[in-house]
């Protein structure tokens, strides 16, 4: 108990230091509104390739998503706010002429996206390529539309955090494709997120179809949903300012775990996986969990000292913070906010809000039944690299 004390009362300590200069934290958040910002301005482009998509898809053409970014495939796929008729795209070869690919490329790897994609537009598919600006012409050639995350590349975790800004302007570019569906007289069905009492009743009745039969929406404005999405997510990073000393305690903890030679354990919940994104020589080694067992693991594997970083989603991984506080680990836990049933944290030694709520959805369509476009993948992955970014500030 007085070790435990002792650790709480270091980080306390630690929260109320004055920050003299830009913490890495600071740097990533002031970068990523930079990015929004260049978003936000170069909508046209955006709203471009959202009708070009919604075109071939009012015709009949599939959706495929994929992507050298890990996990990108799966933030568009089955998504609380997302579309519901996605298909992952596998095989290259199983793509057919118009159909319409959403492509996420990771910093460094576009000589091979433009190799895969290469194959995917001699098919007569529809590429939409998401990916920074500095590599853009090698993939100009094979994507029909390329957009930009606009990070500065001054970044710290520059390729981590640039693929964060890559999925703010998927969704983003979702909302627009949808607005461009309404003016069409159609609206396509949008999963609910299953955390909400009576959602998956409502997606289960919704999930055969492609467009609503049920429904007629008003005809949204050109770049009107993508610009609300991209509102809603400047003002959870422009809130991720309140958590910065959090962050940077949290970096603390971290830091001095590994050069205690100690154990970071990860778990994460949620459709992307930040950490699927550090490469493996990363200077923060981290132990991630499996999902299934994560709370046997800590129990068998933790000890006095190690530390364990939770990324979760709506609920307090109560069992896994409870299985760390035993072992004597320090825990760092992210979870959103409910406003209708406030959170117990009493047991996350530095506890992180990632600025997002209950429901996972940041954009309310006029005459649709439930708000769209999550804002979670982005903020709690901005988060993460920012904490790990600390880690390696000292």
């Amino acid at each position: 108990m007085q070790t435990h004390t002792r650790r709480l009362t270091v980080l306390v300590q630690f929260l109320v230091l004055p920050t003299l200069l830009a913490s890495p934290s600071d740097t990533i958040r002031t970068n990523s509104l930079s990015a929004l910002e260049t978003m936000q301005t170069n909508w046209r482009a955006r709203e471009a390739a959202a009708e070009a998509a919604a075109s071939r898809f009012l015709d009949g053409g599939q959706l495929w998503v994929a992507g050298s970014i890990p996990r990108f495939d799966i933030e568009w796929l089955g998504r609380a706010g997302g579309l519901m008729p996605v298909v992952v795209m596998k095989d290259p070869a199983a793509v057919a002429a118009g159909g319409v690919l959403v492509y996420g490329c990771l910093q460094g790897a576009e000589k091979a996206d433009a190799a895969l994609l290469r194959q995917v537009h001699e098919k007569g598919a529809l590429i939409v390529a998401f990916g920074g600006a500095s590599r853009a012409d090698e993939l100009k050639g094979v994507a029909d539309h390329f957009l930009p995350n606009g990070l500065p590349t001054d970044t710290p975790m520059a390729t981590q955090v640039a693929a964060s800004m890559d999925l703010a302007q998927l969704w983003a570019f979702t909302g627009d494709l949808v607005g461009a569906c309404t003016r069409a007289g159609k609206m396509p069905t949008m999963w609910q997120s299953v955390m909400v009492p009576g959602a998956r009743d409502r997606n289960a009745k919704y999930r055969p179809l492609r467009f609503h039969e049920d429904r007629t929406l008003p005809a949204q404005e050109s770049g009107a949903l993508g610009k609300q999405y991209l509102t809603a997510v400047v003002r959870g990073v422009t809130g991720l300012q309140t958590q910065q000393q959090r962050m940077a305690a949290a970096g603390a903890a971290i830091r001095e775990t590994v050069k205690a030679g100690r154990t970071v354990f990860h778990a994460n919940l949620g459709h992307f996986e930040p950490a699927r994104l550090l490469p493996e020589t990363f200077a923060v080694p981290l132990v991630v969990l499996p999902g299934a067992q994560a709370e046997a693991e800590i129990r068998a594997k933790g000890k006095r000292g190690d530390c364990v970083l939770l990324v979760w989603y709506t609920e307090m991984p109560t069992a896994l913070l409870q299985a760390a506080r035993d072992a004597g680990a320090t825990s760092i836990c992210m979870v959103a906010s409910n406003p209708a049933q406030p959170l117990d944290t009493s047991l996350a030694d530095v506890f992180l809000d990632p600025q997002w709520v209950f429901g996972d959805a940041a954009v309310e369509v006029p005459g649709y039944d439930v708000k769209v476009l999550p804002p979670s993948g982005v903020l709690n992955s901005l988060v993460f690299y920012s904490v790990l970014a600390e880690a390696m500030s000292g």
